[in-house]
């Protein structure tokens, strides 16, 4: 700089003294001109190395913080515990100082560049940052080549260190639920505190191990943690359930079974041969037994128990009631089945006392046969009831060894009876065809005389002929049937058919004769209403007297149809009352 000063001043003066004052000025504008646009380009060139130099402080901060140390210093100590790594440091540890000494060129190359910035040698700073440059990628390869190996050597601590996060995550979670539960874990509680305490302090124990740089021990005991994890998380799920069944659902069930066991004895039901009371006391002090179980830890020995528990209170509940539903169903009906044998021999007294009555009148078959078998059984059932009645009374046989026999002695009862009913059926059925038949006849005879007595006290003229031998075959049906009745044996099948064909016929004849009463009445009703209009209208006067005409010719029909035609011309709808009430008064209030 003291160079350039010295030729600026020399130049100065020989100007002065050979040029103008004008001139002069030009000249030294000029070179200011030239010496602040040199200043400006020193200070662009240092201001862009000093910013190149600063991206470079990234980088070599960068190599300056890599974990290669604290790995290589990890992995010295695992190989100290571990022979089959030790080799491999071995191998390694020149490329790792190397690295190292890498590192520190970088740094010095770093603080040269900054020195020479700072005394602005721009090219020498520039020098400086191209060889860091060059010895920073250099580096970084290499620490890349050392990491990866050292990577490879430590992967056993970090398979290790991840496994332990998730089991103490696994574990964090069991313990929560633990905790969110505890009161359904009764006297259990302090044993699975105990456990959950140990498995902390062999997480610690673990801990203690990565530390060391132990990481074969630290791997067993992981997995030794996480069995014991597996087991604590499989017990304080099942611990609810198997406290609900053994203070809750068993204890409920037996108190069931002892409340029908108190039932039956209330009600006198010997079942001292079930044991009730020996299998009761067992079944709590096993209750005891498996709590006690459950509050130590055993588990699976409180399971087995508890079902078996369970097993027995069923079996013993399901003989108890077994007792009382076989019980219940032989005295509930004993009476009366045992009356219905008497009922039954009763019936067949009077069956047989029957049939000696109708056989001759009916011509029935020869049931002697019959009522021999008939006879037998009800022998059979007499003797069985007495057998029935022996095993009920005696105290130590139980219900359910005599139900199957009462309930066979039951069901040939009822085939018995079913038999017995059959044949009353059967000759009742046979005695009640005459009797109806008898009673028919009556009202037969006395429907055929209302018939006659109505057309008579009518007085109705012309009455046809096919009416009165309607009368007569009415007469003769009814005098077919007394034939049919008086023969003996009584033909039942023909009885029917003939009391049939009468009841058919009289029914019909009847309603015929009804229905013509009330034609003829109706017929003179609407005359005697048209009556009132004779005189004042020839041609209602002139209807009339056809349907007069008709109706002593006997067609009364016919004159009903011509008389309702005259009146409904003078009022139209006095028809329709008129055969709804059959009143000629009806007529009046017109």
């Amino acid at each position: 700089m003291e160079t350039v000063m010295n030729f600026f001043r020399s130049a100065y003066s020989y100007i002065s003294a050979h040029l103008s004052t004008e001139l002069m000025i030009y000249v030294a504008i000029a070179v200011l001109l030239l010496i602040l646009i040199w200043i400006i380009m020193r200070m662009m060139k240092r201001r862009k190395a000093a910013k190149r130099l600063a991206e470079l402080e990234i980088e070599v901060n960068e190599i300056r913080n890599n974990a290669l140390a604290y790995k290589f210093n990890k992995a010295n100590a695992f190989a100290k515990a571990n022979d089959d790594i030790m080799e491999r440091i071995k191998n390694l540890t020149p490329k790792y100082e190397i690295c190292q000494k890498s590192v520190a060129s970088c740094d010095e190359l770093f603080t040269d560049a900054d020195d020479f910035i700072a005394a602005h040698r721009i090219r020498k700073a520039t020098r400086s940052m191209d060889e860091l440059e060059t010895m920073l990628d250099d580096t970084k390869e290499r620490i890349r080549i050392v990491n990866q190996s050292l990577d490879h050597i430590l992967a056993r601590e970090t398979e290790v260190r991840e496994k332990s996060n998730s089991l103490k995550e696994r574990f964090r979670n069991v313990k929560k639920v633990y905790q969110d539960n505890r009161a359904s874990f009764y006297s259990a509680s302090n044993y699975i505190d105990s456990e959950i305490g140990d498995i902390e302090n062999e997480f610690s124990s673990f801990e203690e191990w990565m530390f060391a740089s132990e990481f074969n021990k630290a791997k067993e005991e992981v997995d030794k943690i996480a069995s014991r994890v597996d087991v604590v998380s499989s017990q304080i799920a099942a611990y609810p359930g198997l406290y609900e069944k053994a203070k809750n659902i068993l204890p409920r069930a037996l108190d069931e079974v002892l409340s029908n066991i108190q039932m039956l004895k209330d009600n006198q039901i010997d079942i001292r041969y079930l044991n009730t009371d020996e299998k009761t006391d067992t079944i709590e002090k096993a209750l005891v037994e498996a709590t006690n179980a459950l509050d130590v830890g055993n588990l699976e020995k409180a399971d087995t128990m508890l079902t078996d528990i369970g097993d027995a209170i069923l079996e013993l509940q399901d003989d108890v009631m077994k007792e009382k539903k076989a019980y219940d169903e032989i005295h509930g009906d004993l009476l009366a089945t045992f009356e219905k044998v008497d009922e039954e021999e009763e019936a067949l007294d009077e069956i047989v006392t029957l049939y000696a009555n109708i056989k001759d009148r009916f011509g029935l078959e020869d049931w002697t046969h019959r009522f021999t078998l008939a006879k037998s059984q009800l022998a059979d059932l007499q003797d069985r009831r007495k057998i029935v009645e022996e095993a009920l009374s005696r105290d130590a046989t139980p219900s359910v060894e005599v139900v199957q026999v009462y309930r066979e002695f039951a069901q040939d009862v009822d085939t018995f009876h079913l038999q017995v009913n059959d044949m009353k059926r059967m000759l009742v059925g046979a005695s009640s065809d005459e009797s109806r038949a008898k009673k028919q006849l009556v009202k037969l005879q006395l429907i055929l005389n209302e018939v006659r007595l109505n057309t008579i006290s009518r007085n109705l003229p012309s009455m046809s002929t096919q009416f009165a031998d309607d009368l007569k075959e009415g007469e003769r049906l009814i005098q077919r049937v007394r034939v049919v009745l008086d023969h003996s044996p009584l033909d039942v099948q023909t009885l029917n058919a003939d009391l049939q064909d009468a009841i058919d016929f009289v029914y019909k004849l009847y309603n015929n004769a009804n229905n013509l009463v009330g034609v003829a009445i109706m017929v003179e009703n609407a005359i005697v209403f048209g009556n009132r209009f004779r005189s004042t209208y020839p041609a209602m006067d002139s209807e009339l007297t056809h349907a007069e005409v008709c109706f002593q010719n006997g067609e009364y029909t016919h004159a009903l149809k011509i008389a309702i035609q005259a009146i409904e011309n003078m009022h139209p709808g006095i028809y329709e009352k008129l055969i709804a009430k059959k009143d000629p008064a009806v007529m009046n209030q017109v």
